[in-house]
């Protein structure tokens, strides 16, 4: 049931809220600023509105924490590139094979003509899995391995 819902339900389908972006001239200051304000954990990069690299906070630990980064530096050396894009008119299977395959946590959302209309994480198709299946998700073991012989509560 649950691979029936990822393979026909689009990616629309989540209600993506708009992406946090700043421009490809931006500092690294006001990258770290943008995640920090919008509190999403990530920030894309775009010129003229078409994605072409992300900070997320795995690209702040990694490679800017307890470095000698300038806060006025260009964010272009310190962003992940972007090497795939969706639209929201994908499956959300795809978006899932896309994380699986580069082990990213987030893929930008296009439109038609390429520019960013959100950004899709990990944490939207856990958000998802847990409102199409709130039961099964509430009786999950706490630990993956751990067997309940028969689901709790009332």
């Amino acid at each position: 049931m649950v691979e029936e819902i990822f393979q026909t339900d689009p990616i629309s389908a989540l209600g993506l809220p708009s992406p946090v972006c700043i421009g490809r001239d931006s500092t690294v200051g006001e990258a770290l600023a943008a995640v920090q304000r919008h509190g999403m954990g990530y920030v894309l990069v775009v010129d003229d509105g078409r994605p072409v690299g992300i900070m997320s906070e795995r690209e702040v630990l990694m490679k800017i924490v307890a470095r000698d980064v300038k806060y006025g530096e260009n964010v272009g050396p310190y962003m992940t590139s972007v090497a795939r894009t969706l639209t929201q008119t994908e499956c959300i299977a795809r978006a899932i094979e896309l994380m699986n395959e580069g082990g990213e946590g987030n893929i930008p959302i296009v439109d038609d003509a390429g520019r960013a209309v959100g950004v899709l994480r990990t944490m939207d198709i856990i958000h998802f899995l847990a409102e199409a299946f709130p039961t099964q998700v509430l009786n999950l073991p706490p630990r993956p391995h751990q067997m309940i012989p028969e689901p709790e509560g009332a």
